[in-house]
């Protein structure tokens, strides 16, 4: 391969038979490989040559997402300001946007939305508190991803009618403050570590949903409206939500002073409704994890979902629940499970009733596309209820699998496809 150098006094990168092989190709190629580089590194090609002079100006992306290489955040904010000034604006593919607090993010997001572009993330983890964006709807017949991190999200709704070729849709580490999230295009959601209001219940509606990914949220579980496309969900649900009671399977204890607004009062759906496992109804492939403490499984099941889809489950089970009654009501109601993994793991005991939902009399067979049951768990007697359980509805032994770990809490995570 022949040997790069540079030519004193020229900045100019040739090759060792002279050529300039990178400035000899077309304008378009040299914009989209400058697309790949942030932005500040983008604009710093100007000085190579007269030819790199102006390249930076059209390259259809704009990375700000190096906000450590910048002293400040009116650095930070300076350099933007400039760029996008002398920018030619030209429709956008990308556009990241990382930010400090007190950052002019909320700008640059106006500005990206107005150049049609079509995967925009706006991040600003490095702020010491949430960045609130504009209380505006978009409007774009562009945009086809949208990422946001550390940002507040506070409308009456998070309406994406009018981005009619959005399909992915990710929240992470947000603070959602809107009653409702809809979008009649996304195919892809995921909300991940993010703040719920307390004093109303977010409602989900996204009809062309095929994946779901609601995980580690604080405050209230977002309720989700008819979800008839979903595939595949991944639900974790740990001590940080707000639905929990400390004395009542059902989370109606009424207990003023323990438990207070977390309980039956505040479920804020209609009678009939489900929070969470009417929207989970027509998955395919389902990762349930909730911590004893939170009641809205448990009582989504007294309005009687069936998963008449479901082919693949995972579950935790504890001790705690003496009757589990997730585990018999979802093997009862599943026809046509075909695989289901179980996590069993102890707890430490509470004053959480049971309502004694594992009546061995009660005689169902489970699924006969059963093949395999997997169980990962420590020695404890939760295998051994377990064993029974499964015994009594019609699994036989050689169907399953035991794995002995040390996971002894539900702090102790774990899922196939995901990691906490």
């Amino acid at each position: 391969m022949p040997e790069k150098f540079t030519n004193e006094g020229n900045n100019k990168v040739v090759m060792a038979d002279g050529a300039d092989h990178i400035s000899a190709l077309p304008d378009e190629l040299l914009q989209y490989l400058l697309s790949f580089l942030p932005s500040r590194e983008a604009v710093q090609t100007c000085v190579l040559s007269q030819r790199w002079r102006h390249q930076w100006k059209y390259v259809p992306a704009l990375q700000i997402n190096d906000v450590d290489n910048f002293y400040s955040v009116q650095q930070l904010n300076k350099f933007v300001h400039h760029l996008l000034l002398h920018r030619k604006r030209i429709p956008l593919y990308v556009c990241e946007l990382d930010s400090f607090h007190n950052g002019e993010v909320a700008q640059w997001y106006q500005y990206a939305v107005s150049c049609e572009v079509e995967v925009l993330r706006v991040d600003t983890a490095h702020s010491a508190d949430y960045c609130r964006l504009p209380d505006m709807a978009i409007t774009s017949n562009h945009l086809t991803t949208l990422e946001f991190s550390g940002v507040q999200l506070g409308d009456i709704s998070l309406d994406f009618s009018s981005c009619p070729k959005l399909e992915v849709l990710v929240m992470r580490g947000c603070k959602i403050l809107v009653q409702k999230i809809l979008s009649q295009s996304v195919t892809s959601l995921s909300i991940t570590q993010c703040n719920f209001q307390l004093n109303t219940r977010t409602r989900i509606s996204a009809p062309s949903l095929i994946s779901l990914e609601l995980a580690d949220i604080l405050g209230w579980t977002p309720a989700l409206e008819s979800l008839p496309s979903l595939s595949t969900a991944f639900v974790r649900l740990d001590d940080r939500c707000e639905d929990y009671c400390l004395h009542s399977y059902y989370g109606d204890c009424g207990d003023q002073v323990s438990c207070g607004k977390y309980c039956n009062r505040f479920y804020d759906v209609h009678d009939n409704d489900c929070v969470l496992l009417g929207g989970l109804s027509n998955v395919t492939n389902l990762e349930l994890i909730t911590s004893p403490k939170v009641f809205i499984v448990r009582k989504d099941l007294l309005m009687h979902p069936t998963f008449s889809k479901l082919k693949t489950l995972l579950l935790n089970v504890s001790d705690a629940d003496a009757g589990f009654g997730p585990l018999v009501y979802i093997l009862r109601n599943s026809p046509i499970l075909e695989k289901l993994t179980l996590q069993l793991y102890e707890e430490p005991k509470g004053n959480i009733e049971t309502d004694g939902s594992c009546n061995l009399e009660e005689r169902f067979v489970a699924s006969k596309k059963l093949k395999v049951v997997e169980i990962k768990c420590s020695k404890s007697a939760v295998l051994r209820r377990v064993l029974r359980i499964l015994n009594t509805y019609g699994v036989p032994r050689k169907k399953i699998n035991i794995e002995h770990t040390e996971l002894w809490s539900f702090g102790s995570h774990f899922s196939f496809e995901q990691t906490s």
